[in-house]
């Protein structure tokens, strides 16, 4: 389907997904995330897509939301604010929980919003220009699109409480020091370096991909009885799968010339 504020371009498995809305650093309107909502749905069916990589046009990444198109917020109730803000929620989760890796490639500016999606994303690169902040505190409020539990998740509960009640904005340099972004780049690389691991994904075992992001996504916080449990009832499936006698296939063909005999 066509998109408004999105570009999708796919190629050899890898889907390049971007945020585009140039003009106002892709801030995040009411379009983009109807649009992210059904891109997700769209990509997780179109079985010629093993990886999703997100990007922004222009300088940015995004800026977060678009505070124009949201006016008259005021005027909802406290049940259409919450029956929205759910759907806004959904949309990041279904990147989050998708049986595709999704890797972002933070290109400069992701704010608020734009900050919020990347926790969202299974690998982040980034260049030492980007600029990360959950700003929400300075308008009284707190993020709201799961960016409290994803960051505490990803760099520890001390560093994401001081992010979350200074509102401070980091450099991409500190964003990869404390674990927030796990690849930094020259900004003229970062799609570069985020395309080849995405290429390197698409070859690999879907199914073994997709499950072990569903264990590592679920089993995170559980006790450790139900986690083994999930790792166990995921290599069953792996094990009984074609993807996984194709890959030992193909593992034993590229140790055949390396073979010595002892």
């Amino acid at each position: 389907m066509g998109y408004e504020t999105l570009s999708i371009d796919i190629n050899e498995g890898v889907c390049l997904l971007t945020l585009d809305r140039p003009e106002v650093h892709n801030a995040m309107n009411l379009t983009m995330f109807m649009e992210l909502s059904a891109a997700a749905r769209e990509l997780e069916a179109n079985d010629d897509v093993k990886v999703i990589v997100l990007t922004g046009a222009g300088k940015s990444f995004s800026s977060g939301l678009d505070l124009g198109s949201f006016a008259g917020l005021e005027q909802l109730s406290a049940l259409q604010f919450y029956k929205m803000l759910k759907g806004f929620q959904s949309t990041f989760l279904a990147y989050e929980m998708m049986n595709k890796p999704v890797i972002a490639a933070v290109n400069g500016l992701a704010l608020g919003a734009g900050t919020e999606i990347i926790l969202a994303c299974d690998i982040r690169f980034a260049c030492p220009e980007a600029s990360f902040g959950l700003l929400e505190i300075k308008f009284g409020i707190i993020p709201d699109l799961g960016g409290c539990r994803r960051l505490s998740r990803l760099i520890g509960m001390g560093y994401a409480k001081e992010l979350i009640y200074t509102g401070d904005t980091i450099r991409g340099e500190e964003a990869h020091r404390i674990s927030m972004i796990e690849h930094l780049s020259p900004q003229d690389q970062v799609l570069a370096e985020a395309m080849k691991l995405a290429r390197r994904l698409a070859e690999g075992p879907i199914l073994g991909i997709a499950v072990a992001k569903q264990v590592i996504n679920r089993a995170w916080g559980t006790d450790a009885e139900t986690a083994l449990e999930f790792e166990a009832i995921a290599q069953t499936l792996c094990l009984i799968s074609k993807d996984h006698k194709e890959a030992v296939s193909a593992f034993m063909e590229q140790r055949k010339p390396n073979y010595t005999g002892d």
